[in-house]
């Protein structure tokens, strides 16, 4: 679901040490957190460590990319036994801001986070390399160190595994740990922002951002970003989008009259509410400046529930009546009386403080409108928690996938198992993992940043609560056995502190068979992040979890009803098809040995007398039999759903008799361009609800255009902007490869499968993974505005959504698709996205991806073109921001950019640059 085996290799032994942190309080804030000089280092100026963390400026910059290196070096990638002999180069640089380093001075190690495995330093026999464990690694010197002068830069070239494409692979907080174990921030790279951190990607190779020499995608720049949004560039009539509710309801009937003047503000009138769901909608009218000073002279909206009137109707579903004299809802259930309010709110120009007069007749197209929110990679505050499910409560998506756990961190208390957070939830330099967990993704070694940090018990009722007023519910999710490391390690450091005292009480929720022995590789690079699926206390621990976190449901007075296991990639990397066994013959498989490639818990003893007694047949289905042992726990539990994604079940052949859940669904999650539409249809077979959460449309992680400048991973798309993810339909996917190319920008082929598939799925749901993620800030850029398109799809089925017809096959070479009716649609979607929409998520507080523009000069004149309407436009003259007008000289415009909706932040700039951008001046 998050990595593939593109990204594998060889496992080293984690290391032992005794070390320090600095404590934090959990969800940290701000972006960039730059922290004032350790008092540690203030006392140790002699000391070379601390003198480094608090002296040295680092950058990092990629070198050559897989496609520059030489058949040399490919072979010495092949025998260090790189994932399909693939590697590029690049550097860290050290700049010695402050006293010298002595040769003499080799008591200290270097610690730095690569999302690549790194294998090798190439220009240097100064310092010896070693990779922890998971990001983890290390450069030591050796005698041949031969010290740091004051002023001089050291340049470490390094080789690492497959390639870089993107600034954002590169991960900040290096450090340095004494002789006596003591660790320190180097203090120039202890900040989020990377821009003075990560030198840009092509400014030197221009080929650099792509993955291999056959990559046929478009870096993105002024002119192809404007030939792109030219394309979609008609005029919009203002009534058309003035009326326009994202997401699109099922009928409008727009009336005669003006619009209404909403300036004394809006009031609801509810029936059919209840209080919490009436307190969320005034708390929007108060975002969104629309509380009146005077209920009297407010606009009304008289809001009830009636069912008689919609008999047949799906829940959520309503009419809208906005007139002259005030606005009614009608719905079948609670749920569609506040969609109702919504839509009406959603007809709001904030601009123009008024709404078109019409009639509205709507209900959602699936029942599952789901948003993802991992915090278990980086961790992420209750506050953008609440933010985010505001925003989804306007834009009518209703089911919160909160990912709370993973390899870097638990994020939920769970009472009774205390080190699940204070060991789980945080991260530092210890590398026992008696306190905390290993540093990873960019954290470092303290606990002060999004690397560590957890909810509370009350934190979690209150995020239930919030959710539950706006009709959304939360679905929380545990992952195992994969992706298991927090708990694994959580539950070691349990059983080190009570084996001496009470061994009963140390062995009780024991996640791993000491017995085990097995070397594997996760697609994370842990040797050690597996639960064991055949030991007893594995259950008792999954029962424990299920049993408080109900607990916790119930007290919040909104039951438990789905219960997520995750499941995914409970695999061997080590023994895919990047690799073989050396020395091999491929020159395209990195050469490792037989023994590890075997199976997770192959040598497991446990698991070797399960199979045995006839319970289970091989190793392969051992995953399978941790789903059907977690269904019975959680069907125990009185929870009526269970939810995995697709990797943890796909042996399972019929979920109905296997599964002891009365209802059971799977996130399809697989590349549409690799087959994820039949995944989709193989789980639709076996008995599951599908909801739909293709990465290549849905991963909000992935960067929305080709430029290394866009923080992402892109193992599955290389750009998700908007219109894709608006573009998606979750019916038909096979429709997509008429529409848009694989990851690589080349062509692909897909068929449609029976029309009773159709009757499988049960929604789709957006992702936004953490791995490069690692602020609130970040978060609401990599989410918002692609958001409203997912929520576009998942409440309506445009007209250009083609039929299942079984064998229907589909390419860049068909023509099924309308397109241009697509492109209509998308205009009016944009029109109100940019001239409504933006605004409100501005007085939201929401810090969405302002676009990047594009731009030509044709015929002496400037040209400019945005993705949607209603944003200003700037340039920079070299001196100073201007507003862009018809009369600019071209010669002047150095750069452009766009501001935000209510002009109080600009958006990312791009350079003119002459010879590509403009043509003759």
């Amino acid at each position: 679901m998050k990595r593939l085996s593109l990204f594998a290799g060889l496992a080293l032994s984690a290391l032992v040490a005794s070390c320090t942190d600095s404590p934090k309080p959990a969800g940290a804030e701000s972006e960039t957190r730059a922290s004032s000089t350790p008092d540690t280092v203030l006392a140790s100026k002699n000391d070379a460590a601390a003198r480094i963390a608090a002296h040295f400026t680092v950058t990092q910059e990629l070198v050559t990319n897989f496609q520059g290196v030489d058949g040399e070096l490919r072979a010495r990638c092949k025998t260090l036994g790189v994932s399909g002999a693939s590697c590029f180069t690049f550097q860290i640089n050290l700049t010695n801001d402050g006293p010298a380093i002595d040769a003499s001075e080799q008591d200290w190690t270097l610690y730095f986070h690569s999302v690549r495995r790194v294998f090798d330093v190439l220009n240097s026999s100064a310092f010896s390399l070693e990779r922890v464990n998971g990001d983890l690694h290390r450069l030591t010197p050796t005698a041949e160190f031969t010290g740091i002068a004051s002023g001089e830069t050291l340049e470490l070239e390094l080789l690492g595994e497959s390639w870089i494409q993107f600034e954002s692979d590169f991960q900040p907080r290096l450090f340095v740990v004494d002789g006596n174990g003591n660790a320190s921030v180097i203090q120039s790279t202890d900040t989020d922002d990377l821009s003075d951190m990560v030198l840009p990607i092509n400014r030197n190779h221009p080929d650099n951002w792509k993955r291999t020499s056959g990559d046929a995608n478009e870096l993105a720049t002024a002119a192809s970003r404007y030939q792109r949004f030219a394309a979609d560039a008609a005029p919009v009539a203002e009534s058309r989008w003035h009326s326009r509710i994202i997401p699109q309801p099922r009928s409008v009937s727009e009336k005669e009259g003006a619009p209404v003047v909403l300036a004394a503000g809006v009031d609801f009138r509810a029936e059919g509410l209840g209080e919490g769901s009436l307190l969320a909608l005034q708390q929007r009218l108060q975002t969104l400046q629309l509380v009146p000073a005077d209920a009297a002279k407010a606009y009304p909206i008289r809001i009830q529930v009636d069912k008689r009137e919609f008999q047949g109707q799906p829940a959520g579903a309503y009419s809208l009546d906005v007139s002259d004299t005030g606005a009614t809802v009608v719905a079948a259930d609670e749920s569609g009386a506040f969609y109702g309010a919504q839509s009406f709110l959603a007809l709001v120009d904030l601009k123009t403080t008024s709404a078109p007069q019409l009639r509205v007749d709507d209900a959602p197209r699936f029942p599952h409108r789901g948003l993802f929110l991992d915090v278990g990679r980086n961790f992420h505050s209750k506050e953008v928690v609440l933010k985010l499910l505001d925003q989804m409560a306007a834009y009518k998506l209703n089911r919160f996938h909160f990912h709370l756990s993973d390899d870097e961190g638990w994020r939920l208390e769970i009472p009774g198992l205390p080190e699940l957070t204070e060991v789980g939830g945080k991260r530092c330099f210890d590398l026992e993992e008696n306190r905390c967990l290993l540093p990873q993704l960019g954290s470092g070694p303290n606990s002060d940043n999004y690397g560590s940090g957890f909810f509370s018990v009350d934190d979690y009722l209150e995020i239930l609560r919030f959710a539950a007023d706006r009709h959304i519910e939360v679905v929380p999710e545990f992952d195992m056995p994969a992706h298991a490391r927090a708990a694994v390690a959580s539950m070691e450091a349990r059983y080190r502190k009570l084996r001496d005292t009470d061994s009963a009480a140390a062995a009780e929720y024991r996640l791993i068979d000491p017995e085990d022995d097995t070397r594997y590789l996760s697609v994370q690079f842990y040797s050690d992040s597996y639960i064991n699926p055949c030991v007893d206390s594995t259950y008792r621990f999954v029962g424990k979890v299920i049993r408080e976190v109900k607990a916790m449901h119930d007290t919040a007075g909104h039951p438990l009803k789905t219960w997520h296991f995750g499941g995914d990639e409970a695999v061997n990397i080590l023994a895919s098809d990047a690799f073989e066994v050396g020395p091999g013959k491929n020159p395209e498989k990195g050469d490792v040995t037989a023994e590890v490639r075997n199976k997770p818990w192959t040598n497991s003893p446990q698991c070797q007398r399960l199979i045995a007694s006839g319970e289970v047949a091989s190793l392969d289905e051992l995953g399978e039999r941790y789903a059907r042992q977690v269904s019975k726990l959680v069907a125990d539990a009185g929870i009526s759903t269970m939810a995995a994604w697709n990797d943890g079940v796909k042996k399972i052949v019929n979920a109905g008799e296997e599964l002891a859940t009365d209802h059971n669904y799977v996130n399809s999650w697989a590349p549409l361009f690799w087959g994820g539409g039949d995944e989709s249809v193989h789980f639709a077979d076996a008995g599951f609800e599908l909801v739909q959460s293709h990465s290549d449309y849905l991963y909000f992680d992935m960067p929305q255009e080709v430029d290394p400048e866009e923080r992402g991973y892109y193992w599955a798309s290389r750009y998700t902007d908007t219109r894709k993810t608006f573009s998606y339909a979750p019916l038909n996917t096979a429709q997509q490869a008429e529409l848009y190319a694989d990851r690589d920008g080349l062509n692909w082929s897909a068929t449609s499968p029976e029309e009773s598939f159709a009757d499988s799925v049960r929604g789709i749901q957006g992702q936004l993974w953490s791995e490069v993620v690692r602020t609130d800030a970040a978060v609401e850029y990599q989410i918002f505005p692609r958001l409203l398109a997912l929520a576009e799809r998942a409440w309506h089925q445009a007209s250009w959504e083609l039929p299942l017809q079984a064998g229907q096959t589909f390419s860049a070479e068909t023509g099924f698709v309308d397109r241009q009716a697509l492109a209509q649609d998308w205009r009016e979607f944009a029109a109100a996205l940019g001239n409504k929409e933006l605004l409100k998520l501005d007085r939201a507080g929401v810090g969405y991806r302002i676009p990047v523009p594009g731009a030509v000069v044709t015929g002496g004149r400037l040209q400019t073109a945005l993705p949607y309407s209603g944003l200003d436009l700037e340039y920079f003259n070299g001196e100073q921001w201007l507003p862009v007008s018809e009369s600019v000289a071209p010669q002047s415009v150095l750069s452009l950019r766009a501001r935000s909706a209510d002009g109080a932040r600009a958006g990312r700039a791009v350079e003119m640059n002459p010879p590509e951008n403009l043509g003759a001046r």
